[in-house]
């Protein structure tokens, strides 16, 4: 009777542990911890994609304004081309040199 004694005694702790409402209130305090700390990684690793996104971004933005750069260059050469070979043209016909044709052509904004 004495081992079956002892061994009520040496299981009374956990007994109390699991029915103790201060343990209770600890682990789902420490529950509560760790799903806040998943919540931290996962927003973490959700800031860093949201980084990398923006620059990307970036980078394409700025592929499209060069691309729009480039066009609205070429735009602004082919009718300064043409007014020079209509000039030619023109002289050629006349035999008298004659003024230019100008033509303007506004900046895209």
């Amino acid at each position: 009777m004495a081992n079956e004694s002892q061994a009520a005694i040496a299981n009374a702790p956990a007994a109390i542990a699991q029915t103790s409402p201060t343990a209770a209130l600890f682990q789902k305090a420490h529950a509560k911890l760790v799903t806040l700390q998943r919540i931290d990684e996962q927003l973490t690793s959700i800031l860093d994609q949201r980084r990398k996104l923006q620059d990307e971004l970036r980078d394409v933005q700025g592929q499209i304004n060069e691309e729009f750069d480039r066009v609205i260059k070429d735009a602004q050469e082919a009718p300064a081309r043409l007014v020079a070979q209509f000039g030619d043209q023109v002289k050629r016909r006349n035999g008298a040199p004659k003024e230019t044709l100008r033509l303007e052509v506004a900046e895209a904004v």
